[in-house]
């Protein structure tokens, strides 16, 4: 029974592992690309913007919480800086491949130049404050 129950948890364990590395290189696989074309005030905003930032979050995710006010007062003062709401703006989260919240795109010269999950880097808000 403790064999059994000790595969179990490294099984678990190994699959989360597996999912953080996955969602990571699919991030860093997005560096470089074209921001893809979207409808409305944002898709007319980001074109022809020479750089911007975009937060992915949502109000049910624990770990965006603490950094929403922040993001928000950012957004006040910064109009390159951009909240997305995943629950309402479900279709702009797909365009951009985003899988987890909170998610941090910098977009430059219509470019996606960096793409941060979870954790954002103290340089990357440094960057827009």
């Amino acid at each position: 029974m403790g064999n059994v129950l000790l595969v179990v948890v490294l099984a678990i364990v190994g699959l989360m592992v597996g999912m953080q590395v996955l969602v990571r290189s699919r991030a860093r696989a997005m560096r470089g690309k074209d921001v893809p074309a979207l409808p409305g005030d944002l898709g007319r905003q980001l074109t022809g913007a020479p750089r911007a930032l975009l937060y992915f979050f949502s109000p049910s995710c624990g770990a965006c919480r603490p950094l929403t006010p922040r993001f928000t007062a950012l957004s006040r003062s910064n109009p390159a800086v951009h909240l997305v709401d995943v629950a309402q703006d479900l279709g702009v989260a797909r365009s951009f491949q985003v899988m987890g919240t909170p998610s941090v795109i910098e977009i430059a010269e219509g470019k996606i130049v960096g793409y941060h999950v979870g954790a954002v880097p103290a340089e990357v808000l440094a960057r827009f404050a």
